[in-house]
Order: C-alpha cells, then structure tokens, then sequence
C-alpha cells in the first residue's frame, strides 16, 4: 500500500456504491483478489481505491443486483 501521486482516492463504501452493490464485501473481495489496488494517505489508517480503477471495473448488472436482494 503506498500515498499515489495525482489519483483521486475514495473509500471502499463509496466505490461499492458506484459499482451498485449495497455492502462493501464484494469490493473487499476484489482487492484481496488483486482486482484493485489498495493505497493509504498520510494519517490515515483506512484502505483507499483509485477511482479510475473502480471505474474500470464492470458494474453491478440488474440481474445480479436482484439475486443480492433474496440474499
């Protein structure tokens, strides 16, 4: 994890919430598959995303998005 120079970070909710899913574990997921990287900032103890790469990943689609509604 390293302070990236010119990204625009978020947080792991607000990028679960651009993807359309309601909890953050499947954003977990991704990151501890390696999908997304993970940077810190300086006095923080939080994991941050870039959000050019959340937004490189495909979003949520309808059909999945009902199947996590039942579950």
């Amino acid at each position: 994890m390293s302070e990236p120079k010119g990204k625009e970070l978020i947080s792991i909710r607000e990028a679960a919430h651009i993807l359309g899913f309601r909890q953050s574990t499947p954003i977990v997921n991704y990151v501890n598959n390696k999908r997304l990287t993970t940077y810190s900032k300086r006095g923080s103890k939080r994991r941050w995303l870039s959000r050019e790469e959340v937004y490189s990943l495909p979003k949520l689609s309808s059909a999945t998005q009902s199947t996590e509604d039942l579950g």
